[in-house]
């Protein structure tokens, strides 16, 4: 057995903690993971992080799923378009990534998205929507079809942009966003890693080790997280999103250099 892997699972469960905490998916931390610790290529280290967030965002969806927590018509409204839009970024990952590429988009697109959500104004404890049948306007499933094809170039999940879209323009509460991206990147690992598998024609060596033991780890990590979630206030959870994706920008944008 490949022992040298089983620092994945440690990864794994810390990775999926703090993605199901805040509702993004852990590629914009697996990728500079796998690429920099275990020394995948970056399109094998997409791949790998889509495979891998199957079992972490399923295991987290689930939780949310059974705490009731989804806003189901938002998520079939949009879903479609992330999907297409993941199609296309993961066609373009396999033809056009480069290490640099990866780290300095990923880095700056996250550091964007933490800046305007950090700045927005914004009351968070009035004009929040309990109403579980929110239709999005045709300018929000643009933008999710955006979102999607930057979701399959990068492997970052829908969360890290669709989350502030969710609580700033339909307003829904920060708990039902969390929930409901957290599905829609279930379904989007699934359909990105199928469609990296079909589409890359070389493999990471021991491959299936790493998948087995970071996917023990994000299951575990993906059941810890939601947990969390459901004891910190609406502020302090937005806080700790915004914390997160700038952690993660600056230390990508740093080794892309």
């Amino acid at each position: 057995m490949e022992w040298q892997y089983a620092n994945l699972l440690v990864a794994g469960i810390v990775i999926a903690t703090l993605a199901s905490l805040v509702g993004i998916a852990g590629g914009v931390m697996w990728v500079p993971y796998l690429i920099l610790v275990q020394g995948l290529e970056p399109k094998h280290a997409v791949m790998s992080s889509f495979l891998i967030q199957i079992f972490g965002m399923g295991s987290a969806a689930f939780t949310h799923i059974y705490k009731k927590n989804v806003y189901w018509k938002t998520a079939l409204h949009v879903g479609p378009f992330v999907f297409a839009g993941m199609l296309v970024g993961a066609y373009l990952n396999q033809v056009v990534a480069a290490s640099n590429v990866v780290e300095l988009g990923m880095g700056a697109l996250t550091m964007i998205i933490a800046f305007l959500f950090a700045f927005q104004q914004e009351e968070y404890d009035v004009q929040l929507t309990t109403d579980r049948n929110v239709i999005p306007p045709n300018k929000v499933r643009a933008q999710a079809g955006l979102f999607g094809a930057i979701s399959g170039f990068f492997s970052v999940g829908i969360g890290d942009f669709i989350i502030p879209v969710f609580r700033s323009v339909l307003k829904i509460p920060m708990m039902n966003s969390i929930g409901t991206a957290l599905v829609l990147n279930f379904f989007i690992a699934m359909t990105g890693g199928a469609t990296h598998l079909i589409l890359s024609k070389t493999y990471p060596k021991d491959f299936g080790w790493i998948l087995l033991f970071g996917g023990i780890g994000v299951f575990i990590g993906g059941q810890i997280g939601p947990r969390l979630s459901g004891i910190i206030d609406e502020s302090r959870l937005k806080e700790i999103f915004i914390f997160i994706l700038m952690l993660v920008g600056l230390h990508s944008i740093y080794q892309s250099l």
